[in-house]
């Protein structure tokens, strides 16, 4: 009896959206109680870009017990607090943007300008404790993974940059406003791709400043592809449909504008991205009905699957928003961050009962979609 060929290599993707990825690891949990524990990832491929970065890097260096890497993610989202993230005392937070202010005043401080209004080295402590970059590179040698990437933004290339680890050699790829980079990977990646610009510190990677890999994150599904994954599970943070406004709105405050930055850095182009893949598809198996033109094809079915909150995460953060700590409350409400469906506390609030009612949505969502999540995952 002839042996099935063994299934394509399936990829994960991580995309952006500050607390909101705590949604992602409810999707994962649901996964893993599906596979009953599986003690090796099912992902060969696992991506990540901004804060997806985070959940990417846990996951890839658990790859080899991945009900123990999603159940970590888990408890370190239930646990967290704002000042896990950034500084949010008072003289902390209040201090650096009066700075803000007075190099506004003087027309700048010089080699003492600030460089971001929030500090940023709280989540660089938390990530040192629960990332082993160490156990990536194992992983990958013990070949329980095929490649890890992550995204960050060059500001002075203007280019999207993917840091790539590789079990094969993989072919550095670049196009227009996009190149990739094979590296070791180390937290210094992570950090890069989750400075959200003016919000944290640019990271020096080599001889760039790195920012928010959302920046230029245009091509989400790329990375995966090109490190030789063939089927996609994509797990966003934002859904497609945004929530009716009161006619006519007021006019928008600083917090509004603020917020709708962030909203619009992490629109990351999956979707438009899922259908030229999805158009390449249909291509690839047109060109596969020819024997004659499927010789030296190069074009490949790429099976997909996204899952995305069902729910507007903006109303659902207005339920928690009592959960930032008492300077930050005082300095949204002063920039009228906490108006009706403002983007900012969404994606701000890294708190823990807030990440885990996103976690809920996210098992809730994925048990709506368990049939297409599992095709996806054990094709027969």
């Amino acid at each position: 009896m002839p042996q099935r060929p063994p299934a394509p290599s399936l990829g994960l993707v991580l995309t952006g959206g500050g607390a909101r990825t705590a949604y992602q690891v409810g999707v994962l949990l649901a996964i893993n109680s599906w596979l009953q524990r599986p003690r090796q990832s099912p992902f060969a491929v696992i991506t990540g870009t901004s804060a997806g970065a985070i959940n990417a890097s846990v996951l890839a260096a658990h790859a080899g017990s991945f009900g123990r890497g999603v159940e970590q993610l888990a408890s370190v989202w239930r646990a967290l607090e704002v000042g896990h993230i950034f500084h949010c005392e008072r003289r902390a937070l209040y201090g650096r943007a009066l700075r803000w202010v007075w190099a506004l005043l003087r027309g700048g401080l010089g080699r003492h300008n600030p460089r971001a209004l929030l500090d940023y080295q709280p989540l660089r402590d938390l990530l040192e404790r629960h990332v082993n970059f160490a156990r990536i590179d194992m992983q990958i040698r013990r070949g329980v993974l095929e490649g890890v990437a992550i995204t960050a933004s060059g500001y002075g290339s203007g280019r999207a940059v993917t840091f790539y680890q590789s079990a094969s050699q993989v072919t550095a790829w670049s196009r227009e406003r996009v190149q990739s980079r094979p590296t070791r990977l180390s937290l210094d990646h992570v950090m890069a791709s989750v400075a959200i610009p003016l919000l944290f510190e640019a990271v020096r990677l080599g001889d760039d400043w790195y920012g928010d890999g959302s920046m230029r994150d245009h091509t989400p599904l790329s990375p995966a592809i090109n490190l030789g994954a063939r089927r996609l599970l994509v797990i966003a943070t934002r859904n497609s449909e945004p929530a009716t406004l009161p006619q006519p709105p007021p006019y928008p405050q600083l917090g509004n504008i603020a917020g709708y930055v962030l909203d619009s850095l992490f629109m990351d182009g999956t979707g438009s991205n899922l259908e030229r893949v999805q158009r390449l598809n249909e291509l690839a198996r047109y060109a596969g009905a020819d024997p004659a033109a499927s010789h030296d094809q190069p074009w490949h079915q790429i099976d997909t699957c996204m899952v995305k909150p069902s729910q507007d995460l903006r109303q659902l953060a207005t339920l928690h928003a009592d959960r930032f700590p008492a300077p930050v409350r005082r300095l949204f409400r002063g920039i009228g961050a906490f108006g009706d469906l403002s983007p900012l506390p969404s994606y701000l609030l890294f708190d823990g009962t807030f990440c885990q009612a996103l976690m809920n949505l996210g098992h809730a969502d994925a048990q709506r979609q368990k049939d297409e999540i599992m095709a996806l995952l054990a094709p027969e």
